[in-house]
């Protein structure tokens, strides 16, 4: 065999084992589309939540929110507009606390509890107002 041959096998092999590499740490590191690493994730009842969220608030697991969430301070009220940043249709509604499990919003001028969950469906022009906690609109 030819040294250049020897050398371009040993280059392959390099090249082969870099690889490799490269696709086991990309795979380890791998992010979701909202930031956080895979790891960093706990699915609950089928709703997301960041495990780093929840050391960072004293052990109270906050909802890891998703692009298209629309998040409702406490207090706040928005009103549902066709084309406006809150748009009228079927949303699930999460309080931003694992520890709330029910909470109250004003809808449509009336208060009523809802559990973490529950799907609204909200017309376009009504008003929606969380009372009791923030809540995540999806």
């Amino acid at each position: 065999m030819d040294p250049e041959y020897i050398i371009l096998i040993c280059a392959g092999a390099v090249l082969i084992v870099a690889l490799v590499i490269i696709a086991v740490l990309a795979r380890k590191n791998r992010r979701l589309k909202d930031g956080t690493r895979a790891e960093d994730v706990k699915v609950i009842d089928g709703v997301r939540y960041s495990k780093s969220d929840v050391i960072e608030s004293g052990g109270e697991a906050a909802v890891t929110h998703r692009p298209g969430d629309f998040v409702l301070a406490q207090g706040k009220s928005v009103r549902a507009v066709q084309g406006g940043t809150f748009l009228p249709g079927k949303y699930t509604v999460l309080a931003t606390g694992d520890q709330t499990q029910t909470f109250k919003l004003r809808l449509g001028g009336y208060v009523r509890e809802y559990r973490h969950g529950d799907e609204v469906v909200i017309g376009d022009g009504e008003t929606v107002s969380a009372v009791s906690c923030s809540v995540i609109f999806r």
